[in-house]
């Protein structure tokens, strides 16, 4: 079984400074996404190490969290399965064209988390 975490989102109030936490903190370096308030996080290359990324909150009601997205290899049996163990599907199926799909899962505790299936699967 590959179900590992293999990126994580720290959703912030102030995405920019954030980035220059980081990058002044721990020496990350990011690259903004287009023009979303969504910049990916390059930790380095140390071997078992994720990179991630920063992200705006999308819901004023929100607050600071992370969010670790878990790689599957079958999106829908994997909803399917988190569902069945008393989870709730919190978010629609995203297609990211070129990435994969991803959703949002809520597990019994509380927790938030994605799960992408690669579209280079």
């Amino acid at each position: 079984m590959n179900n590992r975490i293999t990126h994580f989102e720290f959703y912030s109030q102030n995405p920019a400074a954030s980035v220059t936490f980081f990058e002044n903190a721990l020496e990350w370096s990011f690259e903004r996404w287009g023009d979303q308030p969504y910049w990916l996080a390059n930790t380095g290359d140390s071997p078992g190490g994720i990179n991630g990324a920063v992200s705006a909150l999308t819901d004023p009601n929100e607050t600071p969290h992370t969010l670790n997205t878990i790689d599957v290899e079958d999106l829908d049996v994997a909803i399917e399965a988190c569902v069945a163990a008393g989870g709730t599907k919190v978010s629609d199926v995203m297609d990211i064209p070129g990435i994969g799909r991803w959703v949002r899962i809520r597990e019994p505790g509380g927790n938030l988390f994605g799960m992408m299936e690669s579209a280079t699967q």
